[in-house]
């Protein structure tokens, strides 16, 4: 069983966001994706990496860190803005239509869930589903290679 779960609504916001909740044990918050035209991670179970945003903000986060996903962060959203994230998951820790609240609060809740941050610990995420499609994680790391994009 992996350390979080995380599952998408299966809808957009009006402004093109894409809610879910991660769950760690018995709590849970509520996430928001950019959007549909983004890139996302797909359903299946991966290696998360505790680590630093290497880009913009230097904050604490989670690095998808499994096979060729090394770019898909699960980090607090700037301002709670779901157009500052680039394939990113960021909870909160209330959500509305337009995304989610207190970002950077539920961040830090998510990190003593899993026992505190410690630089380069590994946890496990089970992604339940997809923004679009039903392409798996590992079809879609196939495909890439298969287009020499790995």
């Amino acid at each position: 069983m992996a350390d979080i779960n995380f599952k998408r609504t299966g809808s957009v916001n009006d402004n093109g966001s894409v809610p879910g909740t991660l769950t760690i044990g018995e709590k849970s918050w509520p996430t928001i994706e950019r959007g549909v035209k983004h890139t996302f991670v797909r359903a299946g179970e991966y290696n998360l990496k505790m680590d630093i945003k290497h880009t913009g903000r230097k904050v604490q986060c989670l690095r998808f860190n499994h096979d060729g996903i090394r770019t898909h962060l699960i980090h607090d959203a700037l301002f709670d803005s779901h157009t500052n994230l680039e394939g990113c998951i960021a909870p909160g820790k209330t959500s509305d239509a337009n995304g989610i609240h207190s970002s950077a609060d539920a961040m830090r809740e998510v990190f003593l869930a899993l026992g505190g941050f410690v630089q380069d610990a590994i946890k496990t995420i089970q992604v339940e589903n997809n923004i679009t499609g039903d392409e798996t994680g590992k079809a879609w790391i196939e495909r890439r290679k298969a287009a020499k994009l790995y």
